[in-house]
């Protein structure tokens, strides 16, 4: 009897330790649910500029579905997460900004890329990266800067030294080709979007 009375006791305090558990775990989460989007928008709006520093206002675009489909089935490891058109202070257009989350070495790498209405990329902007400290995070550093004023077309990857075409090779990080590889994906997904959906649209 004593031992059914114990079990008893110990189930209703665990049950009451879960209770109390869950109910602050839910109120944590609705203390910062606000503060994290409010700091995720500040991240994609920095992104947005960055790649479009000319721009005064980026309109949100709704993303094609078929196309954002067909596009994470012929780049494998890409979504489309986002469009936007970044316009001037007048109101004109002047291209895109293409949210794309691709796959990388060690979990998705989130960032921007910024098309013209001329179909150059402006450059990419890093949002989120979880890389290997001293290889893929060297992302930012080694392969944001070559896409920067290029045509947009469908890059490819090279290492060691094998450069031979920079405007449509993308050098690839010593020791992180996957990272490379994953972020020179997701900007052949963005230009892919841009020209069979966006400029194909106009």
């Amino acid at each position: 009897m004593n031992d059914t009375k114990s079990m008893i006791k110990n189930a209703l305090i665990l049950f009451a330790i879960t209770l109390v558990a869950g109910v602050l775990l839910g109120i944590v989460y609705q203390v910062t649910k606000e503060p994290i989007a409010y700091q995720d928008k500040l991240a994609q709006d920095k992104a947005n500029q960055s790649v479009f520093a000319t721009a005064a206002t980026f309109d949100d675009v709704a993303t094609d579905e078929a196309g954002a489909a067909a596009i994470s089935e012929q780049f494998t490891g890409v979504t489309v997460e986002s469009v936007k058109e970044a316009k001037d202070s007048a109101g004109t257009g002047l291209g895109y900004v293409i949210q794309v989350k691709s796959k990388g070495y060690g979990d998705f790498i989130d960032y921007t890329v910024g098309i013209t209405n001329e179909g150059n990329v402006n450059g990419i902007s890093i949002i989120k990266i979880a890389e290997t400290p001293g290889l893929g995070m060297n992302a930012e550093k080694v392969v944001v800067p070559q896409f920067a004023d290029k045509a947009a077309t469908q890059f490819s990857v090279v290492k060691n030294g094998q450069l031979s075409d920079p405007a449509t090779q993308i050098e690839a990080i010593s020791g992180a080709t996957i990272t490379s590889r994953a972020v020179t994906n997701g900007v052949n997904a963005a230009v892919a979007y841009f020209e069979n959906v966006l400029k194909g649209g106009n």
